[in-house]
Protein backbone atom coordinates (compact mmCIF):
# COMPACT_ATOMS: atom_id res chain seq x y z
CA UNK A 1 0.00 0.00 0.00
CA UNK A 2 2.82 2.37 0.90
CA UNK A 3 4.53 1.53 -2.39
CA UNK A 4 1.39 2.45 -4.34
CA UNK A 5 1.06 5.77 -2.49
CA UNK A 6 4.72 6.48 -3.15
CA UNK A 7 4.29 5.82 -6.88
CA UNK A 8 1.20 8.03 -6.99
CA UNK A 9 3.13 10.80 -5.25
CA UNK A 10 5.94 10.50 -7.79
CA UNK A 11 3.46 10.74 -10.66
CA UNK A 12 1.86 13.85 -9.14
CA UNK A 13 5.24 15.51 -8.56
CA UNK A 14 6.33 14.69 -12.10
CA UNK A 15 3.11 16.17 -13.50
CA UNK A 16 3.55 19.34 -11.44
CA UNK A 17 7.15 19.62 -12.63
CA UNK A 18 5.98 19.45 -16.25
CA UNK A 19 3.33 22.09 -15.62
CA UNK A 20 5.78 24.51 -13.97
CA UNK A 21 8.40 23.83 -16.63
CA UNK A 22 5.96 24.49 -19.46
CA UNK A 23 4.75 27.67 -17.73
CA UNK A 24 8.31 28.93 -17.29
CA UNK A 25 9.09 28.06 -20.88
CA UNK A 26 6.06 29.99 -22.10
CA UNK A 27 7.08 33.06 -20.11
CA UNK A 28 10.64 32.90 -21.42
CA UNK A 29 9.44 32.49 -24.99
CA UNK A 30 7.28 35.62 -24.87
CA UNK A 31 9.37 38.27 -26.62
CA UNK A 32 9.26 42.02 -26.07
CA UNK A 33 7.24 42.77 -29.19
CA UNK A 34 4.53 40.31 -28.10
CA UNK A 35 4.58 41.70 -24.55
CA UNK A 36 4.21 45.29 -25.75
CA UNK A 37 1.31 44.40 -28.05
CA UNK A 38 -0.42 42.27 -25.39
CA UNK A 39 -0.07 44.88 -22.62
CA UNK A 40 -0.71 47.84 -24.90
CA UNK A 41 2.19 49.87 -23.48
CA UNK A 42 5.65 50.69 -24.84
CA UNK A 43 8.17 51.67 -22.15
CA UNK A 44 10.94 53.87 -23.55
CA UNK A 45 14.07 55.17 -21.84
CA UNK A 46 15.05 58.71 -22.91
CA UNK A 47 17.63 61.23 -21.68
CA UNK A 48 15.62 64.31 -20.72
CA UNK A 49 18.59 66.54 -19.93
CA UNK A 50 19.98 66.46 -23.46
CA UNK A 51 18.17 69.01 -25.67
CA UNK A 52 17.13 68.98 -28.43
CA UNK A 53 16.98 65.17 -28.27
CA UNK A 54 15.16 65.07 -24.94
CA UNK A 55 14.11 67.68 -22.38
CA UNK A 56 11.18 69.00 -20.33
CA UNK A 57 9.11 71.73 -21.97
CA UNK A 58 7.69 74.79 -20.21
CA UNK A 59 4.77 72.69 -18.95
CA UNK A 60 7.08 70.08 -17.44
CA UNK A 61 6.29 67.48 -20.09
CA UNK A 62 8.89 65.43 -22.01
CA UNK A 63 9.70 66.90 -25.41
CA UNK A 64 12.36 66.75 -28.09
CA UNK A 65 13.58 64.83 -31.10
CA UNK A 66 13.68 61.41 -29.45
CA UNK A 67 10.43 62.01 -27.56
CA UNK A 68 8.67 62.70 -30.87
CA UNK A 69 10.33 59.63 -32.36
CA UNK A 70 9.19 57.44 -29.44
CA UNK A 71 5.64 58.79 -29.75
CA UNK A 72 5.59 57.90 -33.45
CA UNK A 73 6.91 54.39 -32.76
CA UNK A 74 4.15 53.86 -30.17
CA UNK A 75 1.56 55.11 -32.68
CA UNK A 76 2.80 52.63 -35.28
CA UNK A 77 2.47 49.84 -32.71
CA UNK A 78 -0.96 51.20 -31.71
CA UNK A 79 -0.02 51.21 -28.02
CA UNK A 80 0.38 53.82 -25.28
CA UNK A 81 3.79 55.38 -24.64
CA UNK A 82 5.38 55.40 -21.20
CA UNK A 83 8.59 57.44 -20.92
CA UNK A 84 11.18 56.73 -18.23
CA UNK A 85 13.86 59.37 -17.77
CA UNK A 86 17.21 57.61 -18.08
CA UNK A 87 20.30 59.81 -17.55
CA UNK A 88 23.45 58.80 -19.42
CA UNK A 89 24.80 56.26 -16.89
CA UNK A 90 21.36 54.61 -16.46
CA UNK A 91 20.45 53.93 -20.09
CA UNK A 92 21.87 50.44 -20.58
CA UNK A 93 21.32 49.26 -16.95
CA UNK A 94 17.63 50.26 -17.16
CA UNK A 95 17.24 48.31 -20.39
CA UNK A 96 19.00 45.17 -19.14
CA UNK A 97 17.01 45.27 -15.88
CA UNK A 98 13.76 45.27 -17.87
CA UNK A 99 12.63 48.70 -16.69
CA UNK A 100 12.20 49.79 -20.32
CA UNK A 101 11.56 47.96 -23.58
CA UNK A 102 13.81 50.15 -25.71
CA UNK A 103 16.18 53.09 -25.27
CA UNK A 104 16.02 56.14 -27.51
CA UNK A 105 18.69 57.98 -25.56
CA UNK A 106 21.28 59.38 -27.97
CA UNK A 107 23.11 56.12 -27.39
CA UNK A 108 26.26 55.89 -29.50
CA UNK A 109 26.83 52.58 -31.26
CA UNK A 110 30.13 51.10 -30.07
CA UNK A 111 31.56 47.55 -30.13
CA UNK A 112 31.67 47.45 -26.32
CA UNK A 113 28.02 48.46 -25.97
CA UNK A 114 27.02 46.08 -28.77
CA UNK A 115 28.30 43.24 -26.59
CA UNK A 116 25.70 44.19 -23.95
CA UNK A 117 22.71 45.33 -26.05
CA UNK A 118 21.44 45.08 -29.62
CA UNK A 119 21.36 48.26 -31.73
CA UNK A 120 18.97 49.33 -34.45
CA UNK A 121 20.07 51.02 -37.65
CA UNK A 122 21.51 54.51 -36.91
CA UNK A 123 19.01 57.36 -36.85
CA UNK A 124 21.23 60.25 -35.75
CA UNK A 125 24.90 61.21 -35.76
CA UNK A 126 27.07 63.48 -33.67
CA UNK A 127 30.57 64.75 -33.00
CA UNK A 128 32.30 65.33 -29.67
CA UNK A 129 34.14 68.53 -28.78
CA UNK A 130 35.69 70.42 -25.90
CA UNK A 131 33.43 73.19 -24.57
CA UNK A 132 34.95 76.03 -22.59
CA UNK A 133 34.55 79.71 -21.73
CA UNK A 134 35.69 82.09 -24.44
CA UNK A 135 38.34 83.62 -22.18
CA UNK A 136 39.61 80.30 -20.78
CA UNK A 137 42.84 80.34 -22.78
CA UNK A 138 41.97 76.92 -24.21
CA UNK A 139 42.10 77.42 -27.97
CA UNK A 140 43.11 73.98 -29.22
CA UNK A 141 42.35 70.41 -28.17
CA UNK A 142 45.89 69.90 -26.87
CA UNK A 143 45.44 72.89 -24.55
CA UNK A 144 43.38 70.73 -22.16
CA UNK A 145 46.63 69.16 -20.89
CA UNK A 146 46.80 69.60 -17.13
CA UNK A 147 43.30 71.12 -17.00
CA UNK A 148 40.14 69.97 -15.21
CA UNK A 149 37.65 68.56 -17.71
CA UNK A 150 34.03 67.71 -16.85
CA UNK A 151 32.38 64.66 -18.41
CA UNK A 152 29.09 62.84 -17.91
CA UNK A 153 29.59 59.47 -16.28
CA UNK A 154 29.45 56.48 -18.61
CA UNK A 155 28.99 58.49 -21.82
CA UNK A 156 31.08 58.07 -24.96
CA UNK A 157 32.64 61.56 -24.67
CA UNK A 158 34.03 60.50 -21.29
CA UNK A 159 35.18 57.08 -22.51
CA UNK A 160 36.74 58.41 -25.71
CA UNK A 161 38.48 61.32 -24.00
CA UNK A 162 39.99 59.01 -21.38
CA UNK A 163 41.38 56.75 -24.09
CA UNK A 164 42.85 59.65 -26.07
CA UNK A 165 44.69 61.29 -23.15
CA UNK A 166 45.85 58.03 -21.56
CA UNK A 167 49.26 58.31 -23.23
CA UNK A 168 49.71 62.03 -22.54
CA UNK A 169 52.53 63.02 -20.22
CA UNK A 170 50.52 65.92 -18.79
CA UNK A 171 47.07 64.37 -18.54
CA UNK A 172 43.97 66.47 -17.88
CA UNK A 173 42.03 65.70 -14.71
CA UNK A 174 38.74 64.19 -15.86
CA UNK A 175 35.90 64.76 -13.39
CA UNK A 176 32.70 62.72 -13.88
CA UNK A 177 29.25 64.17 -13.21
CA UNK A 178 25.88 62.43 -13.03
CA UNK A 179 24.17 64.63 -15.62
CA UNK A 180 24.74 67.26 -18.30
CA UNK A 181 23.14 69.87 -16.06
CA UNK A 182 25.62 69.13 -13.25
CA UNK A 183 28.60 69.25 -15.63
CA UNK A 184 27.49 72.56 -17.12
CA UNK A 185 26.96 74.04 -13.66
CA UNK A 186 30.50 73.03 -12.72
CA UNK A 187 31.82 74.80 -15.82
CA UNK A 188 29.78 77.93 -15.13
CA UNK A 189 30.96 78.03 -11.51
CA UNK A 190 34.61 77.62 -12.50
CA UNK A 191 35.02 74.23 -10.83
CA UNK A 192 36.34 72.84 -14.12
CA UNK A 193 38.14 74.43 -17.06
CA UNK A 194 36.17 72.74 -19.82
CA UNK A 195 33.52 70.17 -20.60
CA UNK A 196 33.54 67.31 -23.14
CA UNK A 197 30.21 66.79 -24.90
CA UNK A 198 28.32 66.55 -28.19
CA UNK A 199 28.13 69.45 -30.60
CA UNK A 200 24.33 69.34 -30.87
CA UNK A 201 24.06 69.65 -27.07
CA UNK A 202 26.40 72.65 -27.11
CA UNK A 203 24.37 74.41 -29.80
CA UNK A 204 20.98 73.88 -28.15
CA UNK A 205 21.80 73.93 -24.44
CA UNK A 206 24.83 76.19 -24.10
CA UNK A 207 25.30 78.51 -27.05
CA UNK A 208 21.60 79.31 -27.41
CA UNK A 209 21.18 80.10 -23.70
CA UNK A 210 24.51 81.80 -23.05
CA UNK A 211 25.47 83.43 -26.36
CA UNK A 212 29.02 84.72 -26.76
CA UNK A 213 30.12 83.19 -23.44
CA UNK A 214 31.29 79.73 -24.49
CA UNK A 215 32.99 78.16 -27.49
CA UNK A 216 33.77 74.83 -29.11
CA UNK A 217 37.43 73.88 -29.19
CA UNK A 218 38.47 71.47 -31.88
CA UNK A 219 39.04 69.60 -33.86
CA UNK A 220 36.29 67.16 -32.87
CA UNK A 221 37.97 64.37 -30.90
CA UNK A 222 35.39 61.73 -31.88
CA UNK A 223 32.50 61.15 -34.31
CA UNK A 224 29.67 58.70 -33.74
CA UNK A 225 26.33 57.32 -34.89
CA UNK A 226 23.45 56.60 -32.50
CA UNK A 227 20.71 53.99 -32.61
CA UNK A 228 17.88 52.55 -30.55
CA UNK A 229 18.92 49.82 -28.12
CA UNK A 230 17.01 46.66 -27.18
CA UNK A 231 18.01 43.66 -25.10
CA UNK A 232 20.30 41.11 -26.74
CA UNK A 233 18.39 38.24 -28.30
CA UNK A 234 15.30 40.41 -28.81
CA UNK A 235 15.48 39.86 -32.57
CA UNK A 236 11.75 40.12 -33.37
CA UNK A 237 11.48 43.56 -31.77
CA UNK A 238 14.75 44.68 -33.36
CA UNK A 239 13.51 43.61 -36.80
CA UNK A 240 10.30 45.57 -36.27
CA UNK A 241 12.20 48.69 -35.12
CA UNK A 242 14.53 48.59 -38.11
CA UNK A 243 11.55 48.26 -40.44
CA UNK A 244 9.81 51.20 -38.75
CA UNK A 245 12.92 53.41 -38.89
CA UNK A 246 13.54 52.50 -42.52
CA UNK A 247 9.91 53.32 -43.36
CA UNK A 248 10.12 56.69 -41.59
CA UNK A 249 13.42 57.51 -43.30
CA UNK A 250 12.87 56.30 -46.86
CA UNK A 251 9.14 56.06 -47.51
CA UNK A 252 7.34 58.65 -45.39
CA UNK A 253 10.15 61.20 -44.88
CA UNK A 254 9.08 61.56 -41.23
CA UNK A 255 12.69 61.43 -40.03
CA UNK A 256 13.52 64.25 -42.41
CA UNK A 257 10.69 66.32 -40.93
CA UNK A 258 11.98 65.64 -37.40
CA UNK A 259 15.46 66.75 -38.41
CA UNK A 260 14.15 69.98 -39.90
CA UNK A 261 12.03 70.63 -36.80
CA UNK A 262 14.81 70.19 -34.24
CA UNK A 263 18.02 70.81 -36.19
CA UNK A 264 16.88 72.95 -39.09
CA UNK A 265 18.56 70.68 -41.63
CA UNK A 266 17.67 67.74 -43.88
CA UNK A 267 18.83 64.16 -43.59
CA UNK A 268 21.17 64.57 -46.53
CA UNK A 269 22.84 67.59 -44.92
CA UNK A 270 26.17 66.66 -43.34
CA UNK A 271 25.54 69.13 -40.52
CA UNK A 272 22.62 66.98 -39.34
CA UNK A 273 24.91 64.05 -38.70
CA UNK A 274 27.21 66.29 -36.71
CA UNK A 275 30.17 64.83 -38.52
CA UNK A 276 31.59 68.08 -39.85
Amino acid sequence: MKLIKYKVLLVVLFALTLIFASTSFAVEEKNTLEKVLDEGVLKVGIMLDFPPCGYYDDNGKPAGYEVDLANRIAEMLEVKLEILETPGPSRIPALIAGKVDVVFGSLAITPKRAAAVAFSRPYIGNSQWIITKKDSGIDDFEDIAGKKIATIRGTTPEINLMEIVESWEDKPEIISYASNADALMALRQGKVDALAEAKIWFESQVNSKFPDQYKLVGPAFYKELCGAAVRKGDQEFLNWLNTALWTMTVLTQEMNNLNKKYYGVSLDDEVYWGLN
